[in-house]
């Protein structure tokens, strides 16, 4: 039986600091779903984006990366006018979009992530410079929400500290002191129940930042890596279950050499570049964006009809 074409609404751009990796986003999202023959427009809310808008299409494919997108204040908006969208409820969105929050209910569900502390802007210096001396150096400094890597700065010794944490405050009054972990960086991607090629990451510096996601033509990736234990893959569906996530899904784990790992943090709104790791996994099981969205689309949408 062939299926009537959606009208779908993709968004992105924005104003948050992902705004050009959102946009990038955005664009191949709606391509390869209009090249599955679905309607598409694709709409920049910085520009603008009225209810009425949002009232238009059969659901809406949200490609907003950062504040506005994934912290859960569109999928209220969206919730509230009974549009449905693709994506994680307003709950789990604002959820995992705290490194902080997501750092605790892994800890909850004893999942395992890198020791660390938490810090407040209000806390003085020197308790600062005790936290990072109790974890150790090298640690990573994380802004409590943020992604694509900013305000993420990798801190070798105790002279670096003062910058980084001051860097990451530039991006809220919270941040995060994590023990950096030596080893491979490796992807899960989770498209509802189904579990996508694993990715595993090799930039050329010393970690995966900003550059090495979106610049760097050295940086490499690996499908289906060898010597990845079964547990690994486990930990992260445990993880987006727990965290209340849905459709599509993307956590980030270290991997060290003697098979222990840590979740680093769970996307729900992966990024969907050239260079972005979800399509690469779903390229790697013979499918385009349009083709790994379309069962996400009418499963959200038949359950949506059923639930009214």
């Amino acid at each position: 039986m062939v299926r009537a074409p959606l009208s779908i609404l993709v968004l992105c751009g924005g104003d948050s600091a992902e705004r050009a990796v959102s946009l990038e986003s955005g664009r191949c999202t709606a391509d390869s779903l209009q090249e599955s023959g679905h309607r598409v427009r694709l709409l920049d809310p910085a520009d603008t984006c009225t209810d009425a808008d949002l009232l238009q299409p059969d659901i809406v494919v949200p490609m907003l990366h950062g504040m506005g997108g994934e912290d859960g204040s569109l999928q209220r908006r969206l919730q509230r006018l009974g549009t449905p969208w693709l994506g994680s409820s307003p709950e789990a969105s604002a959820l995992t979009f705290s490194k902080i929050r997501t750092r605790q209910l892994l800890q909850a569900h004893n999942l395992p992530v890198a020791a660390g502390t938490i810090l407040h802007r209000s806390c003085p210096e020197q308790q600062m410079l005790q936290a990072a001396t109790e974890i150790g150096f090298p640690l990573v400094v994380k802004p409590d929400e943020q992604g694509s890597s900013i305000g993420i700065t990798l801190v070798t010794d105790a002279q670096q500290l003062g910058s980084a944490i001051q860097e990451a405050f530039r991006w809220g009054d919270r941040c995060v002191l994590e023990s950096f972990v030596a080893g491979r960086e490796i992807t899960v991607s989770l498209a509802g129940d189904r579990l996508l090629p694993l990715v595993e990451i090799r930039p050329s510096g010393s970690w995966y930042d900003y550059t090495a996601k979106y610049q760097s033509a050295a940086t490499q990736y690996s499908v289906h890596p060898a010597g990845i234990p079964a547990a690994l893959p486990a930990a992260a569906m445990q993880a987006v279950r727990a965290a209340g996530t849905s459709d599509l899904t993307r956590t980030d784990i270290r991997l060290r050499p003697d098979g222990s790992f840590v979740i680093l943090e769970i996307n729900t709104i992966p990024g969907m570049t050239t260079h972005s790791l979800v399509p690469l996994a779903a390229a790697a099981a013979g499918l385009t964006i349009g083709q790994l969205l379309e069962p996400l689309l009418r499963q959200k949408l038949g359950s949506d009809r059923s639930a009214a």
